[in-house]
């Protein structure tokens, strides 16, 4: 699994330290431009909405066939539980 984001100071809080505490395997990919994925649009909309990407590995999208690892599927859920605990209200989340 992968979690991308562009650097903000949201990503400066929530680091890979946070993911081995909790035994959360992940991988970190850094997306300087476009993502290929809808987080593009509205992460920059309106001056900036918080936003993060959270890659889960899959074969065969988009078909009657798509395949994914239930543990993977466990890992993402309890990445992004894990994550929303860790934001608080005097963060400041927003790219622009």
């Amino acid at each position: 699994m992968c979690f991308c984001s562009k650097r903000t100071s949201y990503d400066q809080r929530i680091d890979h330290r946070h993911c081995k505490n909790k035994k959360i395997p992940f991988q970190r990919a850094a997306a300087s431009r476009a993502t290929g994925t809808d987080t593009d649009a509205f992460a920059h909309s309106n001056g900036g909405v918080p936003s993060a990407l959270i890659s889960l590995p899959l074969r065969y999208m988009h078909t009657t066939v798509e395949m994914v690892s239930k543990e993977d599927v466990g890992n993402v859920i309890q990445l992004i539980y894990e994550t929303l605990l860790k934001i608080k209200p005097e963060m400041k989340l927003k790219y622009h």
